[in-house]
């Protein structure tokens, strides 16, 4: 089973919610870097750059909205942070944050996650360049919920502050996929690469699990042993 194989639940097919499944047998790059009690961490299929991580909570939700006002999200994510930024320097987070499973916008993924992204470009600046149309608002992330209005909504910060991370958010007026992979892409100089079911960046995301599982499991001994 793999991230393209989704098994059937009772209220839709998940394929997070298999290989968070601890019986399923699932390739290494579907297996977590670094997990908690309430979330994982995942190296990204289609990674564009080095180090390109998604955090998944376990319980199945469409988006993470909820999750930015929790504690325990911020710790797990800030976890996370610590270790991504030692292997590959600053990154971006983002979200499409979508409110139905079959959306556009959860770009074929009905599970709510957060891009952890390393670049060397601001994200946001690129996005606004990317789609002049867009309209975007100042915003903290433990604001998301107030903001979207139960809109669909893209978000993106270039600096990651735990629980008070400041970004932008952007409400949409229609379904958008991989909006920010797009953009990416673009930016590197590869455009017809975004799409991670099509450009699966296997070689990127093997070398990425490899690097960053080491490093987690070593934190997450050093925590327990503490």
């Amino acid at each position: 089973m793999n991230r393209f194989q989704p098994i059937k639940h009772s209220e839709t097919e998940c394929r997070f919610c298999d290989f968070l499944t601890p019986l399923s047998k699932h390739a290494p790059v579907d297996t977590p870097w670094l997990l908690g009690a309430s979330y994982a961490a995942f190296v990204s299929i289609g990674a564009l750059v080095p180090g390109w991580s998604l955090i998944v909570p376990k319980n199945h939700k469409i988006n993470l909205t909820e999750d930015y006002t929790r504690t325990d999200f911020w710790n797990f994510v800030e976890s996370a942070a610590r270790i991504l930024k030692d292997q590959y320097g600053d990154f971006s987070i983002f979200e499409h944050g979508a409110f139905n499973f079959d959306s556009q916008t959860s770009c074929g993924t009905g599970h709510a996650h957060l891009h952890m992204v390393p670049l060397s470009f601001s994200l946001f600046e690129e996005a606004q360049a990317f789609d002049k149309t867009l309209r975007w608002e100042k915003c903290l992330a433990s604001q998301i919920s107030e903001k979207s209005k139960n809109s669909e909504y893209l978000y993106v910060a270039d600096h990651f502050q735990g629980e008070h991370t400041q970004g932008n958010i952007c409400l949409l007026t229609k379904e958008t996929s991989q909006f920010f992979r797009k953009v990416i892409a673009t930016k590197l100089g590869i455009p017809d690469s975004y799409d991670y079911k099509k450009s699966k960046m296997l070689d990127i995301t093997l070398q990425s699990f490899e690097t960053l599982s080491s490093n987690g499991w070593n934190s997450l001994k050093n925590t327990r042993s503490a």
